[in-house]
């Protein structure tokens, strides 16, 4: 199962690298990009590649900010509930051989 996932993950990501290069190699015109302190010229696919990788590093900074302390979170509470059931289930059987 893991040799099928890392096969598929990495056809995928050969993919994307044979379409930027395709990219890059097409759009080799120059963009004038306007900035608060001033502008630049630089080529259309390196503008579309650093917004892409902007983009990407802004979703992993969420990713590592809001999701993993959330389910770390889960993980605790769900540990937290079987202790309790557990506990639940100890006290129903003493209660049960109490009574008999």
């Amino acid at each position: 199962m893991f040799w099928i996932k890392f096969i598929v993950i990495a056809a995928i990501l050969f993919v994307v690298l044979l379409l930027g290069v395709e990219f890059s190699t097409l759009h080799t015109d120059s963009v004038t990009i306007n900035y608060l302190l001033g502008t630049t010229t630089q080529p259309l696919s390196l503008v579309v590649v650093s917004a892409f990788a902007a983009g990407a590093f802004v979703t992993a900074l969420i990713g590592v900010f809001v999701v993993l302390p959330l389910r770390w979170q889960v993980a605790h509470l769900r540990q937290t509930l079987s202790d309790k059931n557990q506990e639940i289930n100890l006290l129903a059987r003493k209660v049960g051989r109490d009574a008999r």
